[in-house]
C-alpha cells in the first residue's frame, strides 16, 4: 500500500527540486543502498520521499532531529519531490521551530534524518 501512495502522490502532484546538504559519507553510501533496497538511481528521488513519509509519520519522529545537530555537511544532492511534501516538511520545519528552536528544524535535516533513519532500517 506505501509503494501505491508513494506512486500517487508522485503522479498527482508538481514536483519540487530540493537540494539536501549531506555529509559526504551519507552521500557515497546511498546508491548502495538504494539499489540493495531493490530500486535503480532512477528512482532515488522516490526512496527519499518515501524515507521522508515514513519520518514524518511516526509519533516523536522530532527525536530524530537530535542526531542531525552533530551533522556537519559538505555536500549536496538534489531530489525530486513532490509539492505535498514540501509542504508538509515546511509545515514540520514550522511546527517544530515553535516548539523546540533547539533543533534547528530544516528542510535539510528533516530529509537527512529520514534517510539516515531508512539507512538504519528503522
Amino acid at each position: 500500500m506505501g509503494d501505491r501512495l508513494a506512486q500517487c502522490i508522485l503522479e498527482s502532484s508538481s514536483i519540487r527540486k530540493i537540494t539536501v546538504k549531506l555529509p559526504s559519507l551519507l552521500k557515497s553510501s546511498l546508491p548502495v543502498r538504494i539499489l540493495n533496497d531493490g530500486y535503480n538511481m532512477r528512482q532515488k528521488s522516490k526512496w527519499v520521499v518515501e524515507a521522508i513519509n515514513a519520518l514524518l509519520s511516526r509519533n516523536g519522529w522530532e527525536g530524530a532531529l537530535l542526531s542531525e545537530l552533530m551533522v556537519t555537511p559538505n555536500t549536496q544532492d538534489v531530489f525530486s519531490v513532490p509539492e505535498i511534501v514540501v509542504i508538509k516538511i515546511n509545515q514540520e520545519v514550522h511546527r517544530v521551530a515553535l516548539l523546540n528552536p533547539s533543533l534547528n528544524a530544516n528542510q535539510s535535516s528533516i530529509i537527512r534524518a529520514a534517510i539516515n533513519r531508512r539507512m538504519l532500517g528503522l
